[in-house]
């Protein structure tokens, strides 16, 4: 039986009610604070369950607004209640219950959604990143694929089906939904930079740089693809034209450091070392604060043995407030090859001092204290260093070194030196390590394999030679005794 009362309605209305209900214009909402009041109205079921639908609903959109997920859940889980076919309802419950990692459900309330209205592409493809969060590649693709069905020319979804083949690297077919997106929106300058980016990482570099020129033709001041270009054309050895990109991008953003620095280390690389210079003085100039530009000239003048250059660059940073351990970390650098040890200890304590966790400033101090003549100190601070399993094979290998030459500790030397192999097989410095703790140990035939193995690497060392010439001189003496 229909009621007699007064209708009071105050809603927040974002959306259409005629898609929400599918009903006639029967009322008429306003925005916040509106109120509507007709004493005369009848309101019969159909309108008042609408209604609560609705009421729930929007409450449901205020929570969300406010990140208050879990009250929105419970919001239009009672809206549901009143009205069980408005697929809106349901997606934007199964959106909530994704945020809220409640995944079972959100399937279960996506699938309603679809049962609803089997064209709503949103639920497609939340459904499908339902899939791609339990791993579930090949059902998620198929989503993306159900949602083209019904749009082809979706560019979320399409870019979302390419985003899921990049985590599955197949790039070879992100690279072709690309393709499609570029035919449906060619005017996105950011299309053809993703597709330059995947286009290199598939190592097909000339379609790679045509994509990444289509980028900066679209947008000259696309600073990104002129930086990318720039890295393409340093592994394609065009120094030049790596150069011509990532001085584009210093028009863009003078103080961009990145491309600076890498001028001034294509510099160098050309033998240009004033113009690399001058690259990072400009990049100084600019007052960029950053470590980079001083120890790139630091670089410079070690390499050309101009170790006055080299330590007033350093100053220079620290003049300018830049006060970071790596600075410190190459004073001390510079003092080991003066060969003055003590200072050398003196500048990484303070580099360890504003960076305790830096293994490799560890390293190095007890290298330089292990040269300065303090070995035991040395030993006591590697041992402490490997016990916290560095990612250093040179820290393994120093330690072990030590050990076989002091002639003690050999299991434990060996134990070390085959660490630091495991991280680089290859490294004949390491092999001679590891042969000479064989060799100390009395292991002859496997002192002479490693010992060989070194030298095959690193041929013409004097200290592998030397190692070589011991372990096939006792190897003799032992064959003459038997």
């Amino acid at each position: 039986m229909a009621l007699k009362r007064k209708v009071a309605l105050s809603v927040a209305f974002s959306f259409s009610v005629l898609s929400f209900a599918g009903v006639s214009g029967a009322f008429t909402f306003v925005g916040f604070g509106g109120t509507l009041v007709d004493e005369t109205r009848v309101e019969d079921a159909a309108i008042r369950t609408f209604s609560n639908a609705l009421a729930h609903y929007l409450m449901g959109q205020l929570y969300d607004n406010n990140g208050d997920v879990k009250s929105a859940v419970a919001e239009y889980e009672k809206a549901l209640v009143y009205r069980d076919d408005i697929a809106d309802i349901y997606l934007r419950l199964g959106s909530d219950l994704l945020l809220l990692g409640r995944m079972d459900e959100a399937t279960g309330v996506l699938k309603k959604a679809l049962q609803v209205e089997p064209k709503t592409v949103r639920a497609y493809m939340l459904l499908a990143i339902v899939h791609t969060a339990k791993g579930e590649f090949d059902q998620a693709q198929a989503r993306y694929e159900e949602a083209l069905g019904h749009e082809p020319e979706n560019i979320k979804v399409l870019t979302f089906l390419s985003d899921l083949f990049v985590i599955q690297k197949k790039l070879d077919k992100a690279a072709e939904v690309y393709q499609r997106i570029i035919e449906v929106r060619g005017d996105d300058a950011f299309l053809y930079f993703n597709l330059g980016i995947i286009y290199s990482k598939l190592e097909q570099m000339e379609k790679a740089k045509a994509n990444l020129r289509k980028a900066i033709e679209k947008n000259k001041d696309y600073l990104e693809a002129h930086l990318v270009l720039g890295f393409i054309c340093e592994i394609e050895a065009d120094p030049k034209e790596a150069i011509k990109q990532y001085r584009a991008v210093t028009e863009i953003d003078p103080k961009n450091r990145e491309a600076r620095v890498r001028i001034a280390h294509l510099y160098y690389t050309l033998g240009e070392t004033e113009k690399a210079v001058q690259e990072n003085r400009e990049l100084i100039a600019l007052g960029v604060r950053s470590p980079e530009p001083y120890l790139q000239i630091f670089g410079i003048y070690v390499s050309g043995k101009k170790y006055d250059r080299a330590e007033n660059i350093l100053r220079e940073a620290l003049n300018d407030g830049v006060t970071s351990a790596v600075i410190y970390a190459n004073f001390g650098y510079l003092a080991g090859l003066k060969e003055d040890y003590a200072q050398a200890a003196r500048y990484y304590r303070e580099a360890i001092e504003k960076a305790p966790g830096n293994e490799k400033y560890r390293f190095s101090l007890a290298v330089v204290t292990d040269r300065s003549g303090e070995r035991d100190e040395a030993v006591e601070m590697l041992e402490d260093l490997v016990s916290k399993e560095p990612d250093l094979p040179e820290a393994y290998n120093y330690l072990g070194y030590l050990y076989a030459e002091e002639g003690v500790k050999l299991d434990r030397a060996i134990e070390l030196i085959k660490k630091a192999l495991e991280y680089d097989p290859d490294n004949g410095a390491y092999l001679d390590s590891l042969g000479w703790a064989y060799y100390k140990k009395g292991m002859l035939d496997e002192a002479l394999g490693e010992l060989s193995r070194a030298a095959e690497f690193m041929p013409d060392d004097p200290v592998i030679e030397d190692h070589l010439k011991a372990a096939k001189e006792r190897l003799k003496v032992l064959k003459r005794s038997r």
